[in-house]
Parts: C-alpha cells; structure tokens; sequence
C-alpha cells in the first residue's frame, strides 16, 4: 500500500474515533448532566475501554465459502430395490407403445442406415425379434423396446406381455428400410447413454 494510502487510511480511523467518542460523550453529558467534563470523559474511555471488540478495528474475514453438496445419483442397486429399471407387466400397454414405434422410425431415417449409425442408434421404440439365443423359450419372441439396460432389452409383445431379453448369447432383428437388421448381442453389452456416445469398436455388433 502507498503511504498516500496508509495516511488516507489512519486519517479515516482517526475520524471514526473522534465521532465515536463524541457520540458517547454527548449521550453520557445529556443523561448525567450534573456530572463534570472530566467525569465524562472517564466515562467515555471506559466504555471504549470496555467495548474495545467494537471500536478497535478487527480485520477483515472472508466469509468461508458454503461448500455445495453434491446431488448423489441412486446406484444400481438402489434402482433395483425401487423397481426403477423393471417394467412391471402391466404398466405399458403394446397399444401405447406403437406411437413410440412410429416415431423411432422417423428417428431412424434422419440418423442414416449404415451399421456404425445403427450401432449407435437409441433402439428405444424398435419393433424387434429374438432370433438367435440361448434360451430356447425367448427364440422368436418379438415386441416393441420398452427399456434397455446394460445386458438386456425389455420388450413388450402383441399381448401386452412383458419380456427381458437378454443381449448376451442372443441375435435380434429387426426391419429397417426394408432391410433386416441384425444386432449381436454379446458385442451390444452397452447401455443406450454409453453407446450413443462412444466410437464403436472393431467388434461386429451389427449386420444389415
């Protein structure tokens, strides 16, 4: 600090001590006015005296920053334990999701027809068909994507029947443009946000 600045400084505590001992004094003098000057002015250097927390310059603190708590995302298992990733038989009608099925393929026509775009394709609302599994009671079963997880697709059928699928050991196909598409399911073991947002690998995830 220049010592232009350090005399402005001292210059403007020595003005609020003087106004302070003035305002004290007169208020002392106009309650006790019996009492001498000098009996005052004792008064007034107590008081300041006492009360040195308020008239002595304290320095200046820096109110500490309020920490922002971050918002904690549920886990898995929480999300298991609410039911938030399992469609309940029920609770989506094939009806209801024939409007999804429309617009996903209007979707589809504005994102392109090659493998890469299809792998990377929110699948959400695809018509599909299980044909290739493991599971000898899920082969052709077919439905609308009602939800998609890490390893599985929830697909809801004709009769409103809700079926998880799972993506591993499984081949699903579907129409598109009046193509067929085929989806590998042990190189699709993406969720939808993952997928969409990575560079698909040299694995083969999809055939047309």
């Amino acid at each position: 600090m220049s010592s232009m600045g350090s005399k402005n400084k001292r210059k403007l505590e020595e003005m609020n001590s003087n106004f302070s001992r003035s305002f004290i004094f007169n208020s002392i003098k106009e309650a006790n006015p019996q009492k001498s000057n000098n009996v005052v002015v004792d008064l007034v250097n107590n008081h300041i005296k006492t009360n040195s927390h308020i008239f002595l310059k304290e320095p200046y603190k820096k109110k500490a920053p309020k920490l922002k708590t971050a918002k904690q995302s549920l886990s898995n298992k929480d999300r298991k334990k609410l039911g938030i990733n399992k469609l309940i038989q029920g609770e989506a009608s094939f009806r209801e999701l024939v409007s999804v099925h429309k617009l996903w393929c209007e979707y589809m026509t504005q994102i392109g027809s090659k493998a890469e775009d299809i792998a990377q394709a929110d699948l959400h609302g695809c018509f599909m068909t299980v044909t290739k599994t493991k599971c000898p009671s899920l082969l052709r079963k077919s439905g609308i994507v009602a939800m998609e997880s890490l390893n599985t697709f929830t697909i809801v059928d004709e009769n409103d029947m809700v079926h998880v699928l799972p993506k591993r050991g499984s081949v699903f196909s579907f129409l598109l443009g009046g193509n067929v598409v085929n989806i590998f399911g042990n190189n699709f073991l993406f969720r939808p946000g993952d997928r969409i947002m990575k560079k698909i690998g040299k694995y083969k995830i999809v055939s047309i």
